[in-house]
Order: C-alpha cells, then sequence, then structure tokens
C-alpha cells in the first residue's frame, strides 16, 4: 500500500489559506492511511481465528505463574466451521472464538423469563446446558484445583458483554431444572448475586445455558477468585483472574472476506473523517 500525498506545483504560489488546506487534506489522508492499515491488521487477525462449532469444552480455571488462569479446556477434538478440527487441550483466551449457531428461539413467555429478553418471542441464539452435536457443548470447569492443593470454592463474576460487530446483545447464563424452570447465574437485564456471581466447588465442572439475544461478535468477560488455604505446596491467600471469550452467533458465523471488511471499514473510516471536516 503506497500513501499518497498532495504537494504544490513548483510553479505555483500558494496563500496562507491554501498551505492550510493543503496540509489538512493532507493529514486527513495520512490519518486514512495509518487507520487502515490497522484495520487490516485486525481483520487478518479476526480470519486466521478458527471458529469452534461443535464438541465438548469447558471455560476452565487452572493455577500457572503463582495465579488462577482462565483458558477453554477443549475435552476432545472441537469441529470447526468450515471443516476440520482441533485437538483436545487447553487454549488460551482468544485462540478460538466459540460459535452460537442458529437456530435460534424466541424467549419464551412469562416473568420468569424476563432475565433472558426485555419481550416474549424475542430472538435468542444460546448453548444449550445438554449436549447438541450442532452446537458446542460448553461448560464452567475447576477440574484443575484440588482440595488437596488449598482449594475449596472459587467465584466467579461475569464482568460485560462487548460488540465487536453486529447488534447490541444482551447476554445470560442459566440452567433448567427437570421441569424447564430457570436458574440465573447471570444475565445483563436482572443481574444476579453481587453483581453477577456465583460459586462452584473446586475439582467440579457443569453445563449451563449461554443466551445472547443479537447476531454478532462479542467478547464476553469473565472473573474467577477463590482463596487458597496453604494446605499444599501453594501460598496461602487470595487468587484472581479475567479474561474475554469471544463469541460469534447466528449468522455472523459465516465470516465475510477479509478485504470486503476492510473496504467497508475503509468507506466508513473515509466517511467518517470527510464528513468531519465538511461539518467544521
Amino acid at each position: 500500500m503506497v500513501a499518497k500525498f498532495l504537494a504544490p506545483p513548483l510553479n505555483q504560489s500558494l496563500t496562507n489559506d491554501s498551505y492550510s488546506m493543503l496540509y489538512e487534506r493532507n493529514e486527513m489522508r495520512f490519518l486514512v492511511f495509518v487507520l487502515t492499515l490497522h484495520l487490516l491488521n485486525s481483520v487478518a487477525d479476526f480470519s486466521r481465528a478458527a471458529i469452534y462449532i461443535s464438541g465438548h469444552s469447558d471455560l476452565g480455571v487452572g493455577f500457572e505463574d503463582d495465579n488462577l488462569h482462565l483458558h477453554l479446556h477443549a475435552e476432545q477434538p472441537l469441529g470447526l466451521f468450515g471443516g476440520g478440527t482441533v485437538p483436545a487441550g487447553e487454549y488460551d483466551p482468544g485462540d478460538l472464538l466459540i460459535g452460537v449457531p442458529n437456530p435460534m428461539i424466541g424467549r419464551p413467555v412469562g416473568a420468569q423469563w424476563d432475565f433472558l429478553a426485555a419481550n416474549a418471542g424475542a430472538s435468542v441464539w444460546f448453548l444449550p446446558q445438554s449436549s447438541d452435536p450442532n452446537k458446542p457443548f460448553l461448560g464452567l470447569g475447576t477440574e484443575e484445583l484440588l482440595p488437596e492443593d488449598g482449594w475449596s470454592t472459587l467465584t466467579w463474576t461475569f464482568n460485560s458483554i462487548t460488540t465487536i460487530s453486529g447488534d447490541n446483545s444482551d447476554f445470560a447464563l442459566w440452567q433448567n431444572d427437570s421441569f424447564g424452570n430457570p436458574s440465573v447465574l447471570a444475565s445483563t437485564l436482572v443481574p444476579t448475586g453481587a453483581g453477577n456471581t456465583w460459586t462452584q466447588n473446586a475439582l467440579s465442572h457443569d453445563h449451563y445455558n449461554f443466551g445472547f439475544t443479537g447476531e454478532g461478535v462479542y467478547d464476553v468477560s469473565l472473573s474467577i477468585s477463590g482463596n487458597n488455604s496453604g494446605a499444599g505446596t501453594i501460598a496461602p491467600g487470595p487468587y484472581f483472574d479475567t479474561a474475554s471469550f469471544r463469541f460469534v452467533t447466528g449468522n455472523a458465523i459465516a465470516v465475510p472476506e477479509p478485504n470486503s471488511l476492510a473496504a467497508l471499514g475503509l468507506a466508513a473510516i473515509g466517511g467518517t473523517l470527510f464528513r468531519r471536516r465538511r461539518l467544521a
């Protein structure tokens, strides 16, 4: 990519206003150039990230580098959008995007579902707490933290959901009992506990429903904390970690080609810059 900037012809004299106009135009072109390079790099990174769409995994927590460490723990090879798999093992947050494939459902009727979406019938894309071969079977796991190493109860916190692209979305995490009634752990609409917190015992693992009301790409930020008793080789005291996991819902799983995304982004950047110039 070559950035082109304006310079006055050698045989043309310019007024101060002309120099000022040329300077502003060059400044805007340079800014567009820099932002476009950044966008292309971001799109390239996004396009390289695989989207996990089937198989059993957990948002897990271990103990690494003298602190708790959140990660994605693949219990088996995970199926990827477009074909292929990645092997079982541990992946840092961001190594894999977590797909939330179609079909979506309508929010059920009844006040007990107000945590999920504002209105009955509203679209919800979700991962179920029961295994579905066509969707990720995603849980929360503390199996790497052992009681004999001084761990007992861990506290999870849902911090936020950030829209990367697509529609804005609410988020909820819940379980259904045998009668279908929801037990809510976290919700952007109806926060639970002391700010969307819940607990899980060490050496345990369970599955939940993950729900989104938007179709797009989202970062879900979670924290984990716990006190170690010092019963093992770990120093007693509190430990903590925070991480964001990226989810892709519905038709957003079929990501446009990077060049198309870059072109759209460049048009938006250019339009914003030059619209602001005209309003100045």
